[in-house]
């Protein structure tokens, strides 16, 4: 594949009228486009039949990446099959994002199992189409019960070690990420076993101290999960988990920019304490995100989506509707931020975080072709997964194949 004439977004800078040569899944050329070759010279030294994408006029940016996401396109990981994999993985593709962590509820042991095997079957030759599965991110059940927010109080569990070697397995070593509550009973030696595993382990649905979380971190965790959200809140004599997530450079943090879970200046701050380099953006999606109003479910839970807002009978929000596309224009549109730092926010940060940005998250020569078209309105022309086309919208740039 070959895309044309677009302002390509790279960390160093912005190749105006670029071209990006893509050869088995991979990034192998970037240049403006007045280094393009002639179309002779260029067969001789790839050869073969080419798809040509022009992005004159639109910006080329590194695919963007979710670590939190429960559902999206009226499907829940929950559900527990490969088409509702493939069809949240599709959903979210329309919005740009080009690997994705499925995300768990708390729920019953062997119903996690059901889901950990499902997805480390995902993985690699058998990955459903649209974004790609990165691994599993398992949102308890280690939490805290008074720090539930949505989750299910009767998939919450103590701290296993057990249980996550016996998920480990399931998933066939594809456990990610898990988010564990640090005050619980068993919770540092959990933390412990996992960063022994080989998976990053976050802070949250907690009512942890600020000396409980810097034991965990002293532990090895590394991250907060949905800042500011069912956790111990900063008191300038109490820092709790806020303060922190806000204070310590050893932990990154991830939020959901919707415009209901945070108000614009928390988010402001958090950007300010944590900068573009610890702090990424997320969705939270339910089965909802993409979806018109209506009635929907979250880990066999009846959620109502109205409004912009996905929320429980009870009116508590459950998490959201949002898609990285438009965390994105929250980002440049209510927090002044650039949009350079907010594509690093969903791209080359939860890159690093989940330790694969030596693959994924920027647009560099050598690196997976995980690239994502936007216009200047940001909408998302056409999202490319690892050299695939997984979304072209129907007025996206033509196409013509040279060889």
């Amino acid at each position: 594949m070959i895309i044309k004439g677009a302002d390509i977004l790279t960390p160093y800078g912005i190749t105006k009228s670029g071209i990006v040569v893509i050869e088995d899944g991979i990034i192998v050329r970037i240049s403006p486009m007045g280094d393009m070759y002639p179309d002779d010279e260029f067969r001789r030294e790839y050869g073969g039949e080419h798809r040509v994408i022009d992005g004159t006029g639109l910006t080329l940016a590194p695919g963007f990446i979710d670590i939190h996401a429960h559902g999206g396109g009226g499907y829940d990981t929950s559900d527990g099959t490969y088409d509702s994999l493939e069809r949240m993985c599709l959903s979210h593709a329309a919005h740009g994002t080009t690997g994705i962590l499925p995300t768990t509820m708390s729920a019953p042991a062997e119903t996690l199992l059901e889901i950990a095997r499902l997805v480390g079957g995902c993985m690699g030759a058998k990955a459903p189409c649209g974004a790609g599965i990165l691994g599993l991110h398992l949102e308890g059940p280690w939490l805290n019960p008074e720090w539930k927010g949505a989750q299910p109080i009767t998939g919450i569990r103590a701290p296993s070690i057990e249980e996550l070697d016996e998920l480990i397995e399931a998933s066939s070593g594809n456990i990610r990420m898990i988010t564990v509550a640090p005050e619980m009973p068993g919770a540092l030696n959990l933390i412990n076993h996992a960063i022994d595993s080989g998976i990053k382990v976050s802070l949250g649905h907690s009512s942890a101290t600020y000396d409980q979380v810097i034991a965990a971190v002293d532990r090895g965790a590394t991250h907060v999960t949905h800042a500011y959200n069912a956790m111990s809140g900063l008191h300038h004599r109490r820092p709790g988990m806020v303060g922190a997530m806000l204070s310590c450079d050893r932990l990154t943090a991830d939020v959901i920019l919707d415009g209901f879970h945070i108000h614009h200046a928390a988010a402001k701050m958090l950007m300010k304490c944590k900068g573009k380099d610890r702090l990424a953006l997320i969705t939270d999606a339910t089965m909802a995100a993409g979806m018109p109003d209506g009635e929907y479910e979250l880990g066999g839970q009846k959620v109502i989506y109205r409004g912009g807002a996905v929320r429980l009978p009870d009116r508590n929000l459950a998490g959201s509707a949002l898609t990285l596309d438009n965390a994105v224009k929250y980002a440049v549109r209510e927090l002044e931020c650039s949009l350079e730092d907010a594509i690093w926010m969903v791209s080359e940060t939860p890159a690093w975080i989940l330790g694969i940005d030596d693959k994924k998250g920027s647009v560099e020569v050598g690196k997976d072709a995980d690239l994502v078209l936007l216009d200047a309105e940001l909408q998302v022309k056409a999202t490319i997964v690892c050299g695939s086309l997984a979304y072209m919208s129907e007025d996206a740039p033509w196409q013509i194949h040279v060889g």
